[in-house]
């Protein structure tokens, strides 16, 4: 089995998902990995499987941050680089099956097993699919979808050429068996506190951590249960700029910043008793999985405007509270953040509608479609 996407842990996590599933249901499978330069060539080693880089770079977007690296990608794609080498890796590795999870690198590899022949299944979990999703909507044989519109949409898009199914968006087994004494107990927090845990998406965001430990240190100001509160912050390579670590812990004494989480991000979640985040499709999945309640901050400069679809279910039924990219504020994270700490029985109905939310059976849903292609069975 053959998975190919990167850039952002919303396009590997789902891989790992599914191959973790695979592996349980059938041990002597095989897998390969192909990715491009980013979080990939990390986090798939460090997960056990093999991986395999192509030369490929994403051309989308906009504004001059990574004007280069589109520029190349689009130089590599007109010499046919990525699908050469996507071919290369596929003949000699001979998989029965290919599994795109998203984003830039999962084109050219299903493109190539579309030349070859090889079954194929494309993941979206976002609301809005992106660019590369809808090109390989015309090529891959199942397109397993997280929300119903986009199986209405890749219904019309594909036609007679190949099948929709609702699966959910993967997520690690992980994510909803950790306990939360295990998971305070890994990360060194007390699990009777009340703990606010911070993310910026895989990459991290400056604006949210401003604006957290802004909305904390005015919390100090003028509460002093905040005092009392646990927060674990991961902050990617953005540190706040406006306060120090030790001077925010005067006004929060348990107070901790991290650069990233890697391995102990499901004990995080397990831990926590209220979630600040981005709105990626595998962080909405995985917070409606395990019923975190959330203050969703949808990043404006998502392609397509997908983040602010996807926060919009969450959104919608109570399971979180939506600050739109452009209004955050260290006083209106302040208000918000002040709402729901010390409500408990608020958190309480926000964790109940998260869960109506979520597909937690996706990783096996996604898994006995690709076992099922992969032994030529069909799908329909």
């Amino acid at each position: 089995m053959v998975f190919a996407g990167g850039g952002t842990g919303g396009h590997i996590y789902p891989a790992l998902a599914v191959a973790e599933e695979v592996k349980r249901r059938r041990p002597e499978a095989r897998f390969l990995f192909i990715g491009g330069d980013r979080m990939e060539t990390k986090l798939v080693p460090g997960a056990g499987l093999p991986f395999r880089r192509i030369a490929v770079h994403g051309i989308a977007g906009r504004g001059l941050a990574g004007g280069t690296r589109r520029v190349r990608g689009a130089v590599e794609l007109l010499l046919g680089v990525p699908l050469v080498q996507s071919l290369l890796a596929l003949r000699s590795f001979h998989p029965h099956v290919v599994i795109g999870t998203g984003g830039y690198v999962s084109g050219p590899v299903l493109l190539a097993s579309h030349l070859m022949r090889l079954p194929s299944i494309a993941i979206e979990g976002n609301r809005n699919p992106g660019w590369t999703s809808r090109m390989v909507s015309k090529l891959a044989d199942v397109m397993a979808v997280a929300h119903p519109e986009q199986a209405a949409f890749f219904a019309e898009r594909m036609g007679r050429s190949g099948r929709v199914a609702l699966t959910g968006l993967p997520i690690r087994s992980d994510i909803t068996s950790t306990t939360r004494h295990e998971g305070a107990f890994a990360l060194n927090l007390d699990p009777t506190r009340t703990t606010l845990l911070v993310l910026g998406g895989s990459l991290g965001s400056k604006a949210i951590n401003e604006a957290v430990v802004g909305a904390l240190r005015l919390l100090g100001r003028d509460d002093d249960r905040i005092s009392e509160v646990q927060v674990l912050h991961v902050t990617g390579p953005w540190r706040c700029t406006s306060m120090s670590p030790g001077e925010l812990e005067t006004f929060v004494p348990y107070y901790r910043a991290v650069d990233y989480l890697h391995d102990d991000y499901p004990k995080a979640l397990a831990a926590a008793d209220l979630v600040v985040s981005r709105a990626g499709a595998s962080t909405v999945a995985e917070l409606a999985a395990r019923g975190l309640p959330a203050v969703l901050i949808p990043w404006a400069g998502a392609t397509g405007g997908e983040q602010v679809l996807n926060a919009e279910p969450l959104g919608q039924c109570g399971a979180a509270v939506i600050i739109p990219d452009t209004e955050l504020s260290d006083q209106y994270l302040k208000g918000t953040l002040a709402t729901l700490l010390w409500d408990r029985e608020k958190r309480g109905q926000m964790e109940r509608a998260g869960r109506l939310l979520a597909i937690p059976q996706a990783a096996e849903k996604v898994a006995l479609l690709a076992l099922r292609l992969a032994d030529g069975e069909d799908v329909d």
